[in-house]
């Protein structure tokens, strides 16, 4: 994707040019239902329609899992694009072109020139693979890798030579560019560049379109060290990417679970196998971004480590940053003795899957793993072992987190509140207090009521009422406020709202509002009613404050307080 010059104005014509029922349908069949279009949810797996398209407003929305938002968001959601990528991406399907910044084409034709490189230096592995013989062909064939795999995956061979790849691709681009793609070192003695691939098996690395960025050599002669991966660059940032993800991104959304591996040759043996959604960390420790990766097609991860000590303890090193970006995470230890590619290769493909579909908790994983004979534990042994255990516990939320301090307690034979203690984060979740399941009504009502707002179904006495800080929930407050506005300039259109709602999570509820059941007059009444009195008893709460801080003229805030308690008087007797 190029670099391309956005404003509001651009998108808006972008937007409104857009069929969204186009689009979607290139992803999930869609069929007439009234005045929308329905089908299968492409981001969760179900049996029965739920997910509504609005062609005239512009906004998708499933009623199974919650997801919507504009043709933007779900190019965003599908293709895994930046809003400029997916802006471009909806240009182009509407036959627009878009302007260029000019101050980023150098940028963008540097990108696309290493692009260009690291795809021939991948051509250009693969082919010196078939040379034979060599080291690589000896080592796939030692591990049972078939002609088939090799071609599949892109495997490829960097002789043993300081140049091979300098002398290839030489003659059409820079040592330097070679340099900025990964591929050449300048030598520390003299002029000149050798190759950073030397005698290795190369394995290239996709970014999450597809194209290759970098890749992964591993060594044949026992040098240091094992893998030798491609260094940061404009294209490549590993701590950012999870191998084999091009490929398993659909499965991942599909199943809505992803396998995490670590190594590569774990990761290619069980996708060859035909176990769906499987990526790899690439032997290293997990980072926040890679789980983020996860975390953007599925809430579900299933880790499956080597069963070595090694593997458990990366395991458990993994779990709280899983956590941390929001996934559910369950445990397939493979056993001792075993990787992943070992696992399937003596127990089989349906084996494997079935471990998976059998997963075990983290927690229990953890405990298993940390505190396995509890009998003979001394109480200074007990908090050695709750100490490990507390980043894992912390990392969780909500009932997950209070069930596995439950559990620990239990294990561990020590006082939930003891194991509490250690654990609870800034936000205690033990019980949910009666406020918020208030807040969640109040949030339900006004949700209800912005539907209707957004419908022009208010009855216009009651919208002359309805004031913006009424609304507590921040995302209504600023989708009411750009109504209002639009209102106040002459007219509502709904691309020109998606426009000012630049937020994800405001143009989601939009999309999700357009589709709300229509209420009754009466009920909007009932539901304006507690939101006006909600804002007004806030609002005497904190003119309190100020008048007994007594920082500022107290006429004013006496004159405003005595208003709001007649008024609230008056809505009492309602």
């Amino acid at each position: 994707m190029s670099f391309i010059d956005l404003n509001d104005t651009i998108i808006a014509q972008v937007r409104e040019a857009a069929d969204i029922v186009d689009v979607i349908s290139q992803v999930t069949p869609l069929k007439p239902a009234g005045r929308s279009h329905k089908g299968l949810c492409p981001f969760h797996r179900e049996k029965t329609p739920s997910f509504n398209v609005d062609r005239s407003r512009g906004f998708f929305h499933c009623f199974g899992c919650g997801v919507g938002g504009d043709v933007f968001k779900f190019v965003m959601l599908t293709e895994r694009f930046t809003f400029p990528e997916a802006v471009e991406y909806v240009a182009n399907r509407a036959g627009i072109t878009l302007p260029r910044k000019s101050t980023t084409k150098t940028r963008d034709a540097d990108k696309e020139e290493l692009f260009e490189i690291l795809d021939e230096a991948s051509a250009a592995f693969h082919q010196s693979l078939g040379w034979a013989p060599n080291p690589a062909q000896a080592y796939l064939d030692k591990r049972g890798v078939s002609q088939e795999v090799r071609a599949n995956y892109g495997f490829g061979y960097a002789p043993d030579a300081w140049d091979y790849l300098l002398t290839r691709l030489g003659r059409k681009y820079s040592a330097e560019k070679l340099e900025k793609a990964g591929l050449a070192l300048p030598r520390k003695s003299g002029s000149g560049f050798y190759d950073r691939f030397r005698n290795r098996l190369m394995i290239p690395i996709h970014s999450e379109a597809g194209t290759v960025i970098g890749f992964g050599g591993r060594t044949l002669d026992g040098s240091d060290p094992k893998y030798l991966n491609s260094p940061e660059s404009a294209v490549f940032n590993k701590s950012q990417l999870l191998y084999n993800l091009h490929r398993s991104k659909q499965n991942i959304r599909r199943l809505d679970r992803a396998i995490l591996v670590e190594g590569y040759f774990d990761c290619i043996s069980l996708d060859d196998q035909g176990v769906p959604g499987v990526v790899a960390s690439m032997g290293t420790s997990l980072t926040s971004g890679q789980a983020s990766l996860i975390a953007r097609y599925t809430k579900r991860c299933v880790v499956c480590y080597d069963g070595d000590d090694a593997g458990r303890n990366a395991t458990l090193k993994a779990a709280p940053v899983l956590l941390a970006a929001g996934l559910h995470v369950e445990v397939f230890n493979v056993g001792r003795g075993h990787d992943p590619d070992t696992f399937i290769r003596e127990f089989g493909v349906d084996r494997f899957i079935e471990e998976i579909s059998n997963s075990r908790p983290l927690i229990d994983f953890a405990l298993e793993a940390w505190a396995p004979d509890v009998a003979a534990m001394s109480s200074a042994a007990k908090d050695e072992k709750l100490a490990a255990l507390a980043p894992i516990l912390s990392a969780m939320s909500g009932v997950s987190r209070n069930d596995a301090a439950q559990k620990t307690a239990d294990w561990l034979r020590l006082r939930f509140d003891t194991v509490w203690d250690r654990v609870k984060g800034p936000s205690s979740a033990i019980a949910p207090s009666r406020q918020g399941a208030s807040s969640s009504r109040n949030t339900s009502g006004e949700k209800h009521l912005l539907a209707a707002v957004l419908r022009e179904s208010v009855p216009a006495e009651l919208l002359a009422q309805l004031r913006e800080e009424y609304f507590g929930d921040p995302l209504c407050r600023a989708i009411f406020h750009a109504w209002c506005e639009m209102r106040r300039e002459g007219g509502i259109d709904f691309n020109e709202l998606g426009t000012r709602l630049r937020g994800e999570d405001e143009t989601a509820l939009v999309a999700e509002l357009v589709h709300w059941p229509e209420v009754l007059p009466n009920q909007l009444e009932q539901i304006v009613g507690p939101m006006e009195r909600s804002w007004i008893e806030s609002r005497l709460d904190e003119l309190q404050r100020r008048i007994q801080a007594a920082e500022e003229p107290l006429d004013p805030l006496l004159v405003e307080k005595m208003s709001l308690t007649r008024t609230l008087k008056e809505l009492g007797k309602r």
